[in-house]
């Protein structure tokens, strides 16, 4: 029993630090000659056209790095993660930051780790290729489509995720050769994860309709698989929540909507993998981080800890 009460004290502490796992990028101005640069790309039409807007209302926002030799019409998008708001207080605030902002966003960033890697002993696939990063800043990953709009506190929030997810796909048609695109590889990681999960086919049916139908368009979610669990977070209520409040039904999978009761479960990577009809390739962690800590852990109440009373 020691042991437990000493497990759980842990979790106020950990679960104020963690949101979904993810590592924010830095946001820091990169140099134009700095091969890693990409270039920060405004959403502005789609923000006059289609209303699309971060939580605070400003436009949203992706970075782009042109693909160069047998990578010039390969692509590698990713969605940013960053947790979710779940509560009016919690898209406020989150509405004064970088993950429901646009307004402090630089106009470069300089990324070459991982999977934005130039390394082909690090990265062999994709090294060359073209690169997003999408940022977030709708909190419901890139979800919401509401057209109303909520005043917290005096200030005006905006469900329009979707919207933004739109628009970015559009520019990214039009403008910077995505249309011509070969190979796609739509990924993100945690709450970008899940965007993966809840957009996969939305993305592929768009390149293929509007730029190459013969597109080879797979999906990678990386670390979005979040069960459908409520725990101490109350994650099943926050996501249900934020689903309802933004307006999600039609930002979501729409096979999942059309057959899920109720359909709020298409918030979920659990209910919505199922629908997916785009080649897909989950990354996920045996232990994932922050669901043994938020979700599995909290949930034993000790009662399977009963065998340690002796101590």
């Amino acid at each position: 029993m020691v042991l437990c009460t000493r497990l759980l004290a842990l979790l106020p502490a950990a679960l104020a630090v963690l949101h979904d796992g993810s590592t924010p990028v830095p946001n820091v101005e990169a140099p134009l000659n700095d091969p890693a640069t990409m270039i920060g790309i405004k959403l502005t039409d789609a923000l006059t056209q289609d209303d699309a807007k971060c939580l605070d209302g400003t436009p949203g926002f992706y970075y782009f790095r042109a693909g160069t030799g047998d990578g010039a019409d390969k692509w590698y998008i990713h969605q940013e993660g960053g947790g979710w708001c779940e509560s009016l207080d919690d898209c406020l605030a989150r509405s004064k930051g970088n993950l429901g902002s646009s307004s402090a966003y630089t106009s470069t960033v300089s990324m070459d780790t991982g999977y934005f890697s130039l390394d082909p002993a690090i990265n062999p696939l994709m090294y060359n290729w073209n690169s997003v990063f999408f940022k977030y800043c709708d909190g419901n990953s890139f979800s919401g489509s509401n057209s109303s709009t909520t005043i917290v506190s005096g200030s005006t929030l905006h469900w329009r995720g979707k919207h933004i997810l739109n628009g970015g796909i559009s520019d990214m048609l039009a403008h910077r050769g995505l249309d011509k695109a070969t190979d796609v590889v739509v990924s993100g990681c945690s709450a970008g994860g899940l965007a993966t999960f809840l957009h996969c086919d939305h993305w592929a049916d768009r390149i293929k309709a509007e730029g190459s139908a013969s597109a080879n368009v797979v999906c990678m979610p990386d670390s979005g698989m979040f069960l459908d669990h409520e725990g101490p977070p109350k994650y099943h209520s926050g996501m249900t929540w934020a689903f309802w409040q933004q307006n999600s039904s039609s930002g979501v999978n729409d096979a999942c909507i059309a057959t899920e009761q109720p359909v709020s479960n298409c918030m979920f990577a659990e209910h919505t993998m199922k629908h997916i009809r785009t080649p897909t390739f989950p990354l996920q962690s045996e232990f994932d981080s922050w669901q043994t800590v938020a979700m599995a852990l909290a949930d034993m109440h000790c009662l399977t800890w009963h065998w340690l009373t002796w101590s």
